[in-house]
């Protein structure tokens, strides 16, 4: 007799294979990103240097990229049964079926590997440059991928294990959240200390990072630097396969099991039923499915919302549209700017200083670099706006005001919060990057620009392609047509660049940018200005 477990598993990829030969939209995905793939190898084929960079800093660059994934998972999982492992179908089959639950424990971290694996893949987009400054070949790829997947499997096992033995004890997710910070804090801090010869003439206002960069990659390619949990045990294993090294790979082989079977018994010893809880998360993973099939848009809040002050206080008509999402950003949580476009400016900030420090002193290269990654991120934090969650309810269509003026109120919180976004990033970064107050002005007018243009990119997606039931071609769509709709202002900035005498710097291109992306943003907003009213006859 086969196993039930088995036997689900199996059916379950046979099923999930046939819906993609059945489903055009997915196949189209599919096709799409093995195209890019294609495209992101060759691209980069015949570019190798001569002499490619030591492996030792391929698995430091691997270490830090593990720990930031490792922490992201247990700090997101660790505090409950949050983690999806179970979907409300196995739910379904499985709790009710004469199985013990420490084997139906064991299928949902199998299945949880097997996602682990498919997260992993996204990493084959990066092998063109790995390919280019360390000359890996697609066996060693595998190997990376490999690694990142047991990474990520390990945290899911982590989190569960936490969760059974703390369920019921209300303190215990502010205790694991303070302890997984304090570790990691102190894991920085030692780093920081053994590099300290190296760190210090930086913050001394050197410019040759460089020693640094080989202190660090030396320290966290080789142990003691390679014992941070998990993470590191992983990158370990990787590099001890990619450079040869059977101490680091037995010693990352070693601790890996060791944590396996100490998160095994810790389960298997446990008493806390965690059937309850996993009910309650699949049920509400079915529910975020189903909404995403319909169209609608989950806006995460906070468990507890702090409901404050009630009503609008101003706004009547289709001004209210401003003051309903200025109520929504408050309850949710929300100080100006939206957690998502906060972790955006960290990240645009610390690019901004390792491009202060990689340019060799030319600033004007430092913030069009700097710049070229913020507008990148604000692709999609325009995607996650305001604007998108309205579209879905049914007030804007009910309201008996012109569609255009309704349009331009509902994207008015969006654009308001942009040109926050833009002055709170760029002076920072001009500071970092050493620009001048004329470059920082025009960056900030610059991004604020691509943020209406993205808007209307936005607007006309919706008008184009709002009925397409495929979210993932609706955002494939969208990025798109953001690429189409931004050619004009990148190729008047590079005009102006090339036509101002050399002394201006990067102020041609950021002003050429900002003269086209407006008119074009104000000529894509007329063209679609009555999308709440096709919208509505369509019976959205």
């Amino acid at each position: 007799m086969k196993s039930a477990l088995g036997y689900l598993t199996l059916t379950k990829l046979k099923n999930q294979i046939k819906d993609l030969l059945r489903s055009p939209a997915k196949l189209v995905y599919v096709v799409g990103m093995a195209a890019l793939l294609v495209f992101s190898v060759l691209g980069r084929s015949g570019q190798e240097l001569e002499e490619p960079l030591p492996m030792y800093m391929l698995t430091a660059i691997l270490a830090l990229f593990y720990s930031f994934m490792f922490l992201l998972v247990l700090a997101t999982g660790g505090n409950s049964a949050k983690t999806p492992m179970f979907t409300l179908s196995d739910v379904t089959m499985l709790f009710p079926a004469p199985l013990h639950p420490h084997r139906v424990l064991a299928y949902g971290l199998l299945r949880q590997l097997g996602l682990s694996l498919v997260m992993a893949l996204v990493l084959v987009f990066q092998y063109g440059w790995l390919q280019v400054l360390f000359g890996i070949t697609w066996q060693d790829m595998a190997l990376i991928i490999l690694g990142f997947a047991i990474c990520i499997f390990l945290a899911a096992f982590c989190s569960m294990a936490i969760y059974v033995r703390s369920s019921g004890k209300e303190n215990a997710t502010g205790v694991l959240r303070v302890c997984i910070c304090a570790a990691t804090v102190a894991y920085l801090l030692w780093a920081l200390w053994m590099c300290r010869e190296q760190v210090l003439p930086l913050l001394s206002g050197g410019k040759d990072y460089m020693p640094a960069v080989e202190a660090g990659a030396r320290l966290f390619s080789s142990f003691p630097g390679l014992l941070f949990p998990v993470s590191g045990w992983t990158a370990g294993i990787v590099g001890g396969l990619l450079s040869g090294d059977t101490a680091l790979l037995l010693g990352g082989v070693g601790l890996c099991v060791l944590l396996a079977v100490a998160l095994s018994l810790l389960v298997a010893t446990s008493k806390n039923n965690y059937y309850e809880d996993v009910l309650e998360t699949a049920e509400v993973a079915q529910s975020n499915v189903t909404a995403q099939k319909e169209g609608k848009v989950q806006e995460i809040v906070p468990k507890n919302v702090k409901v404050g002050k009630t009503g609008l206080g101003k706004g009547w008509g289709a001004s209210a549209l401003y003051y309903k999402h200025r109520v929504e950003n408050r309850r949710a949580g929300v100080f100006l700017l939206s957690n998502m476009s906060l972790l955006f400016l960290a990240i645009t900030l610390l690019v901004s200083f390792g491009m202060s420090r990689s340019m060799d002193g030319d600033v004007g290269a430092a913030l069009a670099a700097t710049f070229a990654m913020g507008t990148y991120m604000q692709i999609f934090s325009e995607a996650l706006g305001r604007f998108n969650r309205e579209l879905i309810k049914p007030y804007i269509y009910l309201m008996p005001e012109p569609p255009l003026k309704k349009l331009l109120y509902a994207i008015q919180e969006t654009l308001l919060a942009d040109c926050i976004e833009a002055v709170a990033l760029f002076i920072p970064v001009g500071f970092i990057v050493g620009a001048g107050p004329v470059d920082v002005a025009l960056c900030i007018a610059a991004r604020i620009s691509f943020a209406l243009l993205f808007t209307a990119g936005n607007v006309l997606v919706e008008r184009v392609f709002g009925m397409v039931s495929s979210k993932v071609l609706v955002m494939f769509f969208y990025v798109l047509a953001l690429l189409v709709l931004s050619v004009p202002g990148i190729a008047a900035g590079v005009a102006a660049m090339a036509v101002l005498p050399e002394s201006f710097g990067m102020a041609g291109l950021f002003l050429g940018m900002v003269v086209v992306n407006i008119p074009v943003s104000v000529l894509v907003l007329y063209l679609c200005r009555n999308l709440l009213q096709y919208a509505e006859l369509n019976g959205r």
